[in-house]
């Protein structure tokens, strides 16, 4: 059986998107007060989970421009806004990327050359990264009629929001902003 480059483009397409959302589930475990113990098994998920991802969406990138059936050119692909299938959708992934692409940089390359407050700024960029490829995959996936990958966005997305949710719970429990008294 011979797998199309049309297959390939969906495939590496869902498989950056689910290597982003391990990475973000575990990167926000990690610093989660309600996580006791394996910080560094979290830690190497998160950190390999990214790089996965960040593999997964290039060969993604590259597949798009040998493809015959839509053929992206590598302007379409790396300059938001000019492809011309679907231009906005496809400027979301492209964001997508770069913003992954920085928040990756930043943490596993530059991070002992940069202040820290900076860096935690951009290492969140990672939250708008993993929503404008949701975004992305919703609008232009061409299986989001199937039930089974809108349960897939659904589930990734309710999951990543409910850690996102109660890491910010924790950590402002944590900073002493919420009394967990019974007299309060």
């Amino acid at each position: 059986m011979i797998i199309s480059t049309w297959e390939w483009i969906r495939l590496l397409g869902l498989l950056a998107y689910f290597y982003f959302t391990i990475s973000i589930i575990f990167g926000l475990l990690r610093k989660s007060s309600f996580v006791k113990a394996h910080k560094n098994l979290i830690y190497h998920i998160h950190q390999n989970a990214g790089w996965l991802g960040l593999i997964t969406v290039i060969a993604h990138m590259l597949v798009l421009l040998i493809d015959r059936f839509e053929p992206f050119s590598i302007a379409e692909i790396l300059i938001p806004f000019s492809a011309k299938y679907q231009s906005l959708p496809s400027a979301l992934g492209t964001i997508a990327f770069y913003l992954f692409l920085m928040v990756i940089m930043t943490s596993d390359l530059w991070i002992r050359t940069m202040n820290r407050n900076l860096w935690k700024k951009l290492h969140f960029l990672v939250l708008p990264a993993w929503a404008f490829s949701l975004a992305h995959g919703v609008l232009i996936g061409t299986d989001t009629e199937n039930t089974l990958f809108i349960l897939f966005y659904v589930v990734s997305g309710g999951i990543t929001m409910l850690v996102l949710v109660a890491r910010t719970i924790s950590q402002f429990m944590k900073k002493g902003n919420v009394s967990t008294s019974p007299n309060h």
